[in-house]
């Protein structure tokens, strides 16, 4: 906001142009300290620019008119214009439908960019250059604005509401519950596949979902969506020892030899089966080492000779976990 001062010129008049216009301005009557850059009006509406640091003054100009300032939507395209919701204070000269530019500044000095603009359901498209106003076309009613939604799609309502494909759509009301038509384009120029869309309205609320049918986008009765079922893999026994001592295969078989230590297990033969729990062909270090296929017993704690390819590698097992520490490649 500018505020008001009282400041001293090095001659007579303040208006460019004249006989005795002044060409600093300073702060005191001693004309020994520079007014600061900036712009600087007198009670006659003629303004000037401070620059360089030493009080210099530019050339007066008289204010004009100041426009109206208005939030306008803008993009590329009447429809982003006027749906897209992206918006920027621009400036007029008395409304948007009589102005004859659209500005970026009060002083009505500096056009906006070429593009489209709306203001309260209208739009207008500028095509000149920069520094020509011209171009401003006819304001004109702006198309109607799909609102986008995030929904789920499946073949029937239990995809739809489970293991669907989620997606972006497009509505011709403001909510999924109140809308009668759904479209796949942001401009509603297609309609969305037949099928089932649901809708997730987050904090707990409950999921529910629409049906489209005949091919042109309309909506069916809103319906709350089932409970999903929830997947989960289990072994099936035929008692507790079964499951529990027996167990399900699951863990990858390889062959190793008998456990030995450091320096001798390279020189024995891999020929003994072990079982991880890792998701290599061979354990990781990190995975844990069986001696049975049911993952119940643990190997000892310590060395095992195995050929990977054609590499000769040793695991070294420690603790009484079958927790596999490290693997090493075998000495040449």
């Amino acid at each position: 906001m500018p505020t008001q001062g009282t400041y001293f010129l090095n001659d007579t008049v303040w208006a460019s142009g004249n006989a005795n216009t002044a060409t600093n301005i300073y702060t005191e009557a001693t004309l020994t300290t520079a007014a600061p850059n900036g712009w600087y009006k007198d009670n006659n509406n003629v303004y000037r620019e401070v620059t360089g640091g030493t009080g210099a003054l530019g050339p007066s100009s008289a204010c004009t008119t100041c426009g109206v300032v208005l939030t306008l939507g803008y993009g590329a395209s009447a429809f982003a214009a006027c749906c897209s919701g992206t918006t920027s204070s621009f400036y007029v000269e008395t409304s948007f439908t009589a102005t004859t530019s659209i500005y970026t500044n009060p002083l009505l000095s500096s056009f906006a960019a070429n593009q489209f603009y709306s203001y309260s359901n209208q739009s207008r498209e500028k095509t000149s250059n920069a520094t020509d106003g011209s171009g401003l076309s006819t304001a004109v009613s702006c198309a109607t604005c799909f609102p986008a939604v995030g929904l789920t799609f499946g073949s029937t309502a239990a995809i739809g509401c489970c293991t669907g494909v989620s997606g972006t759509y497009y509505m011709n009301q403001t909510t999924f519950a109140a809308s009668t038509i759904l479209y796949s384009t942001a401009d509603g120029t297609t309609v969305a596949s037949n099928g089932f869309y649901s809708f997730n309205p987050g904090n707990g609320g409950a999921i529910v979902y629409r049906e489209v049918t005949g091919g042109t986008g309309t909506l069916g009765t809103q319906t709350t969506c089932s409970d999903c079922a929830t997947s989960i893999s289990l072994c099936v026994g035929t008692s507790a020892d079964d499951v529990c001592c027996t167990g399900c295969t699951s863990l990858t078989s390889f062959t190793a030899t008998i456990g030995g230590n450091f320096l001798g297990v390279c020189s024995l033969t891999p020929g003994t089966t072990y079982y991880h729990n890792g998701s290599g062909t061979y354990p990781a270090a990190g995975d844990t080492m069986f001696t049975n296929s049911a993952g119940t017993a643990v190997a000892d704690p310590k060395h095992y000779h195995y050929v990977d390819g054609t590499t000769d590698k040793k695991i070294h097992i420690t603790g009484t976990d079958g927790y596999v520490a490290g693997i090493s490649n075998c000495a040449p």
